[in-house]
């Protein structure tokens, strides 16, 4: 008998599975916007920046020492209503550029 491993079946009811990379967006009732990233992008408890192409409709996002603060441990962090706008409430799943960015697509159909 072999062993067969059990992780690539795993996944928690809220999709929040091992490797399972996402930033996700809201809008509060009061108009307040704002996001959540996963805890293995390393961008918690630092500042980012939110880069986002309009044409290609893609997002990436990575430290930098002007940006928003990350909540190191909930990841929630606050963010203007116009990157709301432009790639509503959903979530994006993030793959790691190797160049400090991570980046995903809020193309129709592409979210998780």
């Amino acid at each position: 008998m072999a062993f067969v491993s059990q992780l690539g079946q795993y996944q928690k009811r809220n999709g929040r599975g091992p490797g399972n990379r996402f930033v996700s967006f809201r809008k509060t009732k009061s108009g307040a916007t704002g996001g959540l990233i996963t805890e293995d992008t390393g961008l918690r408890g630092t500042k980012i920046d939110i880069q986002i192409d309009a044409e290609t409709k893609t997002i990436r996002l990575g430290k930098f020492e002007n940006g928003v603060k990350v909540n190191s441990r909930q990841g929630s962090f606050s963010c203007s209503v116009s990157v709301f706008n432009a790639v509503g409430k959903t979530r994006i799943s993030l793959t790691d550029g190797g160049d400090g960015w991570w980046y995903g697509s809020y193309a129709e159909g592409a979210n998780q």
